[in-house]
């Protein structure tokens, strides 16, 4: 994995920025499986950010855009349904690097700490040109505490009313993704031009999934279309798991091919 590490000074002896990875993306979006309606959704995200500068400048529709003219994503749907790896592929497509942001690595328990370190990730994202990724984005971006009973609720506050105003002065590129799309706050909604659904695998796509998972290295009869029928409910994740521990079964010689192990 090819990546720079990108990390500020310290603002102090007692505490150190959280440390940014630039990284090059390792996925394309032909070697994931999609549905057509989120392909469809995320070709028009493309075409926007590909013909953002006619759209916004020519055409005059940053009129109404007085802070930043960032394209703010969000990837939503069930665990496994492939998100994360998207968002690494449409850097790819746009030839952009990607840094992933965790908001647990991001959060400080000094005073305003978190709200340095998401300065911190967008400034860097700005500086390197990079795609700005945020999974299991709704402990960010969830709806503000309004009972606050202790010091730490209105840190978490303070850090939410930070990344707004970071996404309003941003020019970039954001994706963020989420099992729980509907814990989001109002306000950061507003600032998400598409929200793209991410659904189980159908027949077909549980086929691709099969094929790209297994190799015509692994001794194996059983046909690719078996496998997808008989595979509803999983997505791709339980299918890179599944593959891994049958090649184990292999490697070790509790089976001798993956149809023996299907049985």
């Amino acid at each position: 994995m090819e990546y720079t590490i990108v990390k500020d000074k310290e603002k102090s002896n007692k505490q150190e920025k959280a440390q940014t990875l630039v990284e090059q993306p390792k996925w394309t979006l032909e070697e994931v499986a999609l549905s057509k309606s989120t392909l469809d959704q995320i070709d028009q995200m493309v075409a926007y950010i590909q013909n953002r500068d006619k759209l916004l400048n020519h055409w005059q529709f940053n009129r109404f855009l007085k802070a930043g003219s960032a394209l703010s994503v969000n990837f939503f749907g069930v665990p496994g349904t492939g998100k994360s790896i998207t968002a690494e592929a449409i850097a790819c497509k746009l030839g952009m690097s990607i840094i992933k942001a965790n908001y647990g690595e991001l959060e400080s328990s000094f005073v305003g700490g978190t709200s340095d370190n998401l300065a911190s990730v967008f400034k860097t994202a700005d500086e390197t040109k990079s795609l700005l990724f945020f999974d299991e984005a709704d402990a960010v971006l969830s709806k503000r505490i309004s009972n606050l009973s202790q010091a730490a609720d209105h840190g978490v506050n303070s850090a939410k009313s930070t990344l707004l105003t970071l996404l309003d002065k941003f020019n970039g590129i954001i994706v963020f993704a989420t099992n729980l799309f509907d814990n989001y706050d109002e306000a950061f909604l507003r600032r998400i031009l598409f929200n793209i659904e991410f659904l189980p695998p159908d027949l077909t796509m549980r086929e691709q999934l099969w094929r790209f998972h297994l190799s015509e290295n692994i001794p194996k009869q059983v046909s690719y279309e078996h496998l997808a029928n008989i595979s509803d409910g999983l997505c791709g994740g339980d299918i890179k798991n599944i593959t891994i521990k049958l090649g184990l079964q292999l490697l070790t010689g509790k089976v001798t091919s993956i149809d023996e192990a299907l049985v």
